[in-house]
């Protein structure tokens, strides 16, 4: 069962279901449409973000990003909440200020966002889903607001964990703060800058420099960063689209579609065309 809210005027959107009611669901399966927080009690099997294998034995916390690609194979036995939200309902870049996960849970260029809980770190994430299930059940004056400081609190929280875990050597706030910046931007420009040198400008820094300060997070150097997000864009569009090779090169910011699908085979081991018959074949 989906417990949503969704406002008719401004098209928020918010819902707390099972992870298996979650999967079931056609806008689920595929492109993800929302931001999403995966909170897997039990499992066993595993799960796939974007082709990125994920093994999913313990209890863990996933973010999905929308427009990344989600599988969960059936023999994967799994129990969880699943809880969705739209822009229009919570803009993580406009409260940015206040929860920090913009480039860092969502919008991350750098790898799959995952981390373990712990029991007690379970039991809290598990009672906020309960608790957003009785607010959206109570339909009781402000729900709104309600129901976004809980995941205001949800976000702040898996902020401070993720950072926890992904920090090494001791790696402080400020230099992953700098990694997210970075992610965000080759969100946002990927498609028509390719050069590192045009991200280390705007980031007020030397591409030497830029390259060192994500080294020390066990990042890969951002030329790979650049690259590898402009082909996963060009697999979602493969996949989920008719547009042809050409089209695709094109949006992606490459006008060589020849040097496109050089690169696309060198990147994934197939031609851009193969790529599509595998992955759209009945």
């Amino acid at each position: 069962m989906t417990h949503e809210y969704f406002h008719t005027t401004t098209k928020a959107y918010f819902s707390v279901q099972s992870i298996s009611d979650y999967v079931k669901k056609p806008e689920s399966a595929g492109l993800n449409k929302w931001f999403t927080i995966l909170i897997v009690c039990d499992a066993e099997g595993d799960m796939s973000i974007d082709e990125h294998f994920l093994p999913i034995s313990k209890p863990i916390a996933i973010f999905v990003t929308p427009g990344q690609h989600t599988d969960i194979p059936n023999d994967t036995e799994v129990e969880g909440y699943a809880i969705s939200f739209n822009q229009e309902f919570y803009c993580i870049e406009y409260h940015d200020s206040e929860v920090s996960c913009q480039g860092l849970l969502f919008v991350n260029n750098f790898s799959s966002v995952h981390f373990l809980l712990d029991q007690h770190q379970l039991a809290i994430y598990s009672n906020t889903a309960k608790e957003m299930i009785a607010e959206l059940d109570n339909m009781d004056s402000l729900q709104d607001e309600m129901l976004k400081n809980l995941l205001k609190n949800l976000l702040i929280r898996s902020n401070r964990l993720f950072r926890a875990q992904m920090s090494i050597d001791g790696a402080e706030d400020a230099i992953i703060d700098f990694a997210r910046k970075f992610s965000d931007l080759v969100e946002k420009h990927f498609k028509e800058i390719k050069k590192v040198d045009s991200y280390a400008e705007m980031m007020g820094i030397a591409p030497a420099s830029l390259t060192k300060k994500l080294q020390k997070l066990g990042i890969d150097s951002p030329s790979r960063i650049i690259k590898n997000r402009a082909v996963t864009e060009a697999k979602r569009l493969l996949i989920y689209t008719d547009k042809s090779v050409k089209e695709i090169s094109a949006i992606i910011g490459y006008e060589d579609p020849f040097y496109f699908s050089r690169l696309f085979s060198k990147e994934t081991g197939v031609s851009p065309s193969d790529y599509k018959k595998h992955h759209t074949k009945s």
